[in-house]
């Protein structure tokens, strides 16, 4: 991919692709705006690949293109909300046809909440939480301390915590600590 190779570009496609879609469908909560961002993702990717300095850690690289582009659209969805003053539903996987309507309205609701955290809270909650990354790879990949990812971690969990235990739907479905 380096070299410019056609094939090494469907290669990194073909193996990463899945992984960014899935965690800015996650992240978002929209698969439209999941695969905004993953082209975005990609053709950052594609111009700047030949920054990378060890090929053995093209998938962290790929990580990173993909948290700095869900920060900016996190980012812009929240000035979007605050300029018309009514922030966009977008839900996990309402679309699918094995969810029951009260299953859908608890993502629903489980979506909102993790809109009104701040854009690194989330991206830490959901790499965390959704995509069982440890510590040190939501730091490397988000190029953060090991400190700031556990304090934003635990940040996210407490207010997580205490605004589902105010939904008497969501407090009855969750059991235990997130952090």
């Amino acid at each position: 991919m380096m070299a410019g190779s056609t094939w090494a570009v469907a290669e990194a496609w073909r193996r990463y692709a899945p992984m960014v879609l899935t965690l800015a469908r996650r992240a978002l909560g929209s698969q439209a705006e999941a695969e905004d961002v993953g082209q975005e993702v990609f053709c950052r990717l594609f111009r700047k690949v030949k920054s990378l300095r060890d090929p053995e850690s093209l998938r962290s690289f790929i990580y990173a293109f993909a948290l700095r582009a869900l920060k900016s659209e996190l980012r812009r969805r929240k000035l979007r909300s605050w300029l018309i003053m009514v922030k966009p539903e977008v839900l996990v996987g309402l679309g699918s046809r094995t969810v029951d309507f009260e299953s859908r309205d608890i993502l629903r609701k489980f979506s909102g909440l993790l809109d009104r955290l701040p854009p690194r809270a989330r991206l830490v909650f959901v790499l965390r939480r959704m995509e069982a990354m440890t510590v040190e790879e939501v730091a490397a990949s988000m190029e953060l301390s090991e400190s700031t990812v556990k304090r934003s971690m635990a940040a996210a969990a407490s207010r997580l915590s205490r605004w589902i235990a105010a939904d008497p739907d969501l407090a009855g479905l969750v059991r235990g600590e997130w952090e």
